[in-house]
């Protein structure tokens, strides 16, 4: 009988294990079909650009805001220079916030919330964006993410190896992203709150605060001062500035969580799908509503709410008085957090009304899905490649690029540009409207470097005036259009006459 029991233990713990690992390895390998599909389909945006530029060994700059990110795609970029491979960094991090989402939730929650976190997570169109864009937003999640986990380790067992890696992680999200120091809010609270009445506790978790602050302090400075440039000041009672505009009411914040797991886009075309995301909007705040007030929830579910809502406190407040931080690549660090109590809403759904609860997944799979076919039929992003590939296509020995859209570094071009004509980048020229600007428009030619050699101008939306002064003092032998700017080839009027 003893080897009949022992090989029954053996199948029980493997069947337990296969029953553990095989739903979560199922939902990470969709997210990554998703977060791979079309991974290098649109061309790199402007931030995009930004980030691979401050990434390059040259400009690489430690003391920036952000510097973690930096570093990592710097070290990223030693091995590959495509768009898909530079967006690659970021689809690691996000699969990685998938797994801590469900682990986060099975730990705090339960293994079925853990699962449809997970889900939701992987669905998402904002995350599918974010996990296919060349930014420290995914990354600052995962970091965020993986450190409220081993929080949630010290809040049972505080002891000094947990704290010290919540303490690192939050140090490093930091680093990444310095809206995640609002993750220390929650924290404190929850800390504070459990061990009260524990003085040698509540010293080691200050250690780790102090330890915190000490590691960030040499960037404190950097941060403050460009903060302060960020924001543009704080808002005049009863005066509109322009640049600080777009606060946050009410219903942004009740929308928020339906944001997250669908549409995200703006306004949609149709006025049927607008009222559609916004009854959506609504019956996912009633859920996460389920979730914060069913009396049978988890008692550790509070955690999970407040590292998904204390940090939106001040983000609001601060968005009441000074530039609206109320966007959704600012919030995404606490995007985990919500989907968690979402999944604790559903199964309390579920456990109540099962026909409600069914209805509600339908309505969340025609919301995802509709919000997915437009993330992955829609490009969004401006064609700087598609720009530069014009030049690189057609260009010739000799050729001077005149790049003026209002940039001191042509970044499109320092990415996508393959050749080796001359680059000038010149301020941005006058916007002429009427024959009285003409003057402006001849001055600013003039001041060009002189050549024979055709020139290939880049600017940004020239006025009908402007245009014909160049046919005037050049031969247009080509203009292409596109959004950002249009592609003019020129010629002197005195090089010899080519075809077309």
């Amino acid at each position: 009988m003893k080897p009949t029991t022992h090989n029954s233990a053996k199948i029980t713990t493997k069947v337990d294990w296969l029953q553990q690992w095989i739903p979560i390895s199922l939902i990470l390998l969709v997210a990554t079909g998703l977060y791979l599909y079309q991974l290098g389909a649109e061309s790199l945006w402007m931030d995009e650009l930004i980030s691979v530029d401050r990434a390059k060994p040259h400009n690489l700059d430690i003391w920036r805001v952000r510097p973690l990110y930096y570093l990592l795609l710097s070290v990223w970029m030693k091995f590959g220079s495509s768009d898909a491979w530079l967006r690659g960094l970021c689809v690691l991090f996000s699969l990685g916030s998938v797994f801590l989402t469900y682990r986060l939730g099975r730990r705090l929650v339960g293994k079925s919330t853990g699962l449809i976190a997970a889900v939701l997570i992987t669905l998402s169109p904002v995350f599918i964006h974010h996990a296919q864009e060349v930014r420290m937003y995914a990354p600052s999640a995962f970091l965020g993410l993986w450190g409220s986990l081993a929080l949630s380790h010290a809040l049972e067992n505080p002891k000094a190896l947990s704290i010290a890696w919540w303490a690192i992680l939050r140090w490093l999200a930091i680093l990444g992203t310095p809206l995640t120091l609002l993750l220390l809010l929650p924290d404190v609270v929850l800390f504070g709150w459990r061990f009260r009445n524990q003085p040698r506790e509540l010293f080691a978790f200050g250690k780790g605060l102090l330890a915190i602050g000490l590691l960030w302090s040499p960037w404190l400075i950097t941060v403050a001062m460009s903060s302060a440039k960020f924001m543009g000041g704080v808002k005049a009672p009863g005066t509109v500035n322009p640049a600080l505009k777009n606060s946050p009411n009410l219903i942004n914040v009740l929308f928020q969580p339906g944001r997250f797991t669908a549409w995200w886009f703006g306004r949609p075309i149709s006025n049927a799908i607008y009222w559609f995301y916004n009854a959506y909007c609504v019956m996912v705040a009633c859920l996460l509503g389920f979730a914060l007030f069913n009396k049978q929830r988890s008692n550790r579910l509070a955690w999970i709410a407040a590292w998904g809502l204390l940090p939106l406190v001040p983000l609001f407040l601060v968005s009441q008085i000074s530039r609206s931080l109320w966007v959704d690549r600012y919030l995404l660090f606490t995007s985990p957090y919500i989907f968690i109590l979402l999944a604790a809403g559903f199964i309390a759904v579920w456990h109540k009304w099962r026909v409600g609860s069914l209805v509600v997944a339908l309505i969340y799979l025609i919301a995802a899905g509709g919000a997915l076919k437009r993330h992955y039929t829609v490009m969004d992003n401006e064609d700087w490649r598609g720009l530069v590939e014009t030049i690189n296509k057609n260009q010739e020995p000799g050729d001077l690029i005149v790049w003026s859209i209002g940039q001191t570094i042509p970044r499109p071009l320092n990415h996508y540009y393959r050749g080796s004509a001359t680059i000038e980048v010149r301020k941005y020229g006058p916007q002429a409207t009427t024959e009285g600007d003409k003057p402006a428009v001849e001055s600013w030619l003039d001041s060009w470097p002189k050549t024979q050699s055709r020139i290939w101008l880049v600017y940004a939306n020239p006025s009908p005036v402007f245009s014909s002064v160049l046919e005037e003092q050049f031969n247009v032998r080509s203009r292409q259009k596109f959004e950002k700017a249009d592609v003019f080839l020129l010629e002197p009027h005195s090089a010899p006459d080519q075809e077309k």
